[in-house]
């Protein structure tokens, strides 16, 4: 552990861009060097980022997988009657590289053939991961192995019923009002279940450099003196990396006593891939698309 010694004034200190080793680690955690696939957890990488996936880890991670899972989640990791989708779970969604699937597995969960999953080495780990990243990119649309399958396979009754009843979509929704009314006319119903279960492009500013309404927002506030607010860039252990309303990065040691609050807009849509489950999916886009 780093010791942590500076003030709060030399910690909240404004950086530019490439003008500090710590912006220059950031822009290099997400670019990463030319033809080099990290092959460890990268602390502090949000859930927007795309990591890329390295074929040999994931050849690899195939073979685990049709060891140990797949009778249970299924070849794609989209789950089956004895198991839920994998490429859906919290768990995986927030992996990089094994960093929560390697500690997940080593608190025990059920193998095929009866292995202890805590026996898995860390590396195994880190290949199955690169196979279930293979997986997710595989839905993703420009993907070679993308097919656009029906989903509208739902009872838009019963979608309405679980947009305002179990689901609570209705909290912040109405299908009458703000950008659900008219929606079944404006996408079409693949495109309806992604924004639903995958929100995004909220993490940065929108037009005219103003945070989008989706932003990931941060309040830093030390033991003494002002708060500082803004875009979450990202945030580990140690620093909170942050865009001001000025467009400026800051970064911010998190001291003993600094007070930290993050605020996600999407958080309902985040936790919902938690519990949702299939029939609640096709329900919903039904309902979504019946509303022209």
């Amino acid at each position: 552990m780093r010791t942590r010694t500076r003030s709060w004034i030399a910690a909240a200190v404004v950086v530019a861009l490439g003008g500090s080793s710590a912006a220059a680690g950031l822009l290099a955690q997400g670019r990463g060097n030319a033809g080099q696939v990290p092959v460890g957890p990268r602390p502090g990488v949000g859930p927007a980022d795309r990591p890329p996936v390295d074929p040999a880890a994931a050849d690899r991670g195939r073979r685990i997988w049709a060891a140990e899972c797949i009778t249970c989640h299924g070849s794609q990791a989209r789950g089956t009657e004895q198991g839920p989708s994998v490429i859906r779970s919290l768990v995986f969604l927030r992996d990089r590289f094994g960093s929560e699937l390697g500690p997940f597995l080593k608190k025990g969960h059920p193998t095929q053939s009866g292995k202890p999953s805590a026996s898995l080495a860390g590396t195994e780990a880190v290949d199955l991961s690169h196979f279930l990243r293979e997986r997710m990119h595989d839905t993703l649309r420009g993907s070679p192995a993308f097919k656009e399958g029906d989903v509208l396979t739902g009872d838009p009754k019963a979608g309405a019923a679980y947009f305002n009843g179990e689901g609570k979509c209705s909290t912040c929704h109405s299908p009458t009002a703000n950008n659900l009314a008219g929606i079944g006319g404006r996408y079409e119903p693949v495109d309806l279940q992604q924004r639903m279960l995958f929100p995004g492009g909220g993490r940065g500013r929108g037009r005219g450099g103003a945070p989008s309404p989706s932003a990931v927002t941060v309040t830093v506030t030390p033991p003494s003196g002002e708060a500082v607010s803004g875009v979450l860039v990202q945030m580990d252990d140690l620093d909170v990396f942050l865009r001001d309303s000025s467009g400026t990065l800051r970064v911010i040691r998190r001291l003993p006593g600094v007070k930290v609050v993050k605020t996600d807009p999407l958080k309902a849509h985040h936790d919902l891939l938690d519990h949702i489950a299939d029939k609640n999916i096709h329900d919903l886009v039904a309902y979504l698309w019946s509303l022209k």
